[in-house]
């Protein structure tokens, strides 16, 4: 029986790792191919060791604007958009869920419905209005102008999440600070935000997951090169070398791939913990 389940272990383990060499090999041939020079790109049987490995790619997407958008400045914008999107959904979202889960007041359920209901809207619907919006605030081709609609698409999922969490919170912990005579900020700035922190920490990386790869909202909204974020300076770099060289093509995904891939090995754990968490309590 012992032996059994040894071998049904090693199999499950074996097809797992299969699996997770089969997903990374795109990811590894991107990276290599990111390193070739020009001319050892498109060799048959492939090389899967560059050599001589060359960062002439990585220099040219990342200072040259000859040709393209300059991706350094689209990684810098991006990077504002992101984290500006994260820091204006997290504050929005704890706040409008706060009262949510631990107030009284009449409509309370109407407005959790009315936002929750928000999520079932596709995006496109309200591109449109949105753009309108936005041209006639004069915030095209400026942070603004992207921040905000971002946070937009976020925020109904926040506070969905945060209030969930907010649920299971002891009320015992905010009777005894109301005794000491703590207002009802300070309970929410002093306890209620410092026991979110897994919560938050989710929240800030989806927000700022999905701000990074938005492509369609950037390119109907940004009509000027400095201020393109990477999805769109990415799909302008394929089409200016598609037909000369896929090397900078890879560069530059590599260099969009590598600040999610940073917070992902940072945060992983207060992904899995905060969705979890939020998830005990209807």
């Amino acid at each position: 029986m012992s032996r059994g389940r040894d071998a049904q272990g090693l199999l499950l383990a074996a097809a797992l790792g299969a699996l997770a060499v089969l997903w990374l090999l795109p990811v590894v041939w991107v990276v290599v191919t990111s390193l070739k020079p020009t001319a050892n790109i498109i060799r048959v049987p492939p090389e899967w060791i560059p050599w001589p490995a060359t960062l002439e790619h990585y220099v040219e997407v990342l200072f040259s604007s000859s040709r393209t958008a300059r991706i350094g400045r689209a990684f810098v914008n991006s990077l504002v958009v992101s984290l500006g999107t994260v820091i204006l959904v997290v504050g929005t979202s704890a706040l409008a869920a706060y009262p949510l889960a631990r107030m009284r007041f009449p409509g309370k359920t109407f407005v959790f419905s009315v936002i929750v209901g928000s999520l079932m809207i596709p995006n496109a619907v309200v591109l449109v209005p949105q753009y309108v919006l936005v041209q006639r605030l004069g915030w095209l081709s400026t942070y603004q102008g992207l921040i905000v609609p971002e946070a937009a698409v976020t925020f109904a999922f926040g506070v969905f999440l945060l209030r969930q969490f907010f649920l299971t919170i002891p009320h015992e912990l905010e009777d005894a600070a109301l005794i000491d005579g703590a207002n009802t900020w300070q309970v929410f700035a002093r306890i209620v935000v410092p026991l979110s922190q897994p919560v938050l920490a989710a929240l800030a990386i989806f927000a700022f997951r999905s701000a990074w790869n938005d492509f369609l909202w950037p390119l109907i909204a940004v009509n000027k090169a400095e201020m393109f974020p990477l999805p769109v300076a990415l799909a302008l770099l394929r089409g200016a070398y598609s037909s000369e060289s896929y090397g900078p093509i890879m560069a530059g995904a590599a260099l969009s791939a590598l600040p999610l891939l940073i917070v992902f090995l940072i945060a992983n754990r207060r992904i899995v913990e905060g969705v979890r968490l939020s998830g005990l309590k209807g």
